[in-house]
């Protein structure tokens, strides 16, 4: 049985509907990745300050203690494989450049992905000083790693032979990326159920105090 021209037109409706709420302009994606790796070069920055006092054997974090008493036994992290201050340093100097590298749009999903690996080493390294943000961060790399951040506003399209594609992009990446932003509300929101919340109302207060 042949569609007919009424179906076509509600197909064409539906998949138009299914761009605009879960596609991406790829404009925007490249200020999504400008900005992501500005904060992978903050956090480094700021990581870096404490080098060997959270990052090597000499600090409070020995590599024996984590491997023995924190992280899981499928736990991967590049750190890992030495606990001298050195080898912490050659791998955020190879980080922040991998992450400029991503700033700038230069082998833009080998960067992403480079970044991603390494900055999850280095979360995985001392998980005592990780902050709230950190899962997000890489959470954010991985989503990265799937799209085509270098599309507009990079080096990597400069260098391209191809036609500026489409502005508008949709693939499961996308639809991906924006449940994930949209998971850290939707979850903050339901496990604000406790009697703190709802009874005592004193979540205000612990949050202060």
């Amino acid at each position: 049985m042949s569609s007919t021209p009424k179906d076509w037109s509600v197909q064409r409706w539906a998949y138009a509907k299914v761009v605009e709420i879960f596609g991406s302009d790829l404009r925007s994606l490249a200020t999504f990745r400008i900005v992501l790796a500005l904060l992978v070069i903050s956090d480094l920055a700021n990581r870096a300050t404490d080098l060997s006092a959270h990052y090597t054997d000499a600090g409070i974090m020995p590599r024996t203690v984590l491997v023995e008493q924190v992280l899981s036994p499928w736990a991967f992290s590049l750190d890992l494989m030495n606990g001298g201050a050195l080898f912490q340093a050659l791998l955020f100097a190879v980080a922040a450049l991998a992450a400029f590298g991503m700033l700038v749009g230069y082998r833009t999903r080998l960067m992403t992905f480079i970044v991603w690996v390494l900055l999850l080493s280095i979360q995985l390294r001392n998980p005592l000083v990780n902050g709230s943000e950190s899962p997000m961060l890489r959470m954010l790399l991985f989503w990265g790693m799937l799209l085509p951040l270098g599309a507009y506003w990079s080096v990597d399209r400069t260098r391209s032979a191809l036609p500026r594609p489409s502005p508008r992009f949709l693939s499961l990446a996308t639809f991906g990326l924006l449940m994930q932003i949209a998971f850290v509300y939707w979850f903050t929101a339901a496990l604000k159920s406790g009697p703190e919340w709802r009874t005592d109302y004193t979540a205000l207060y612990y949050a202060l105090s």
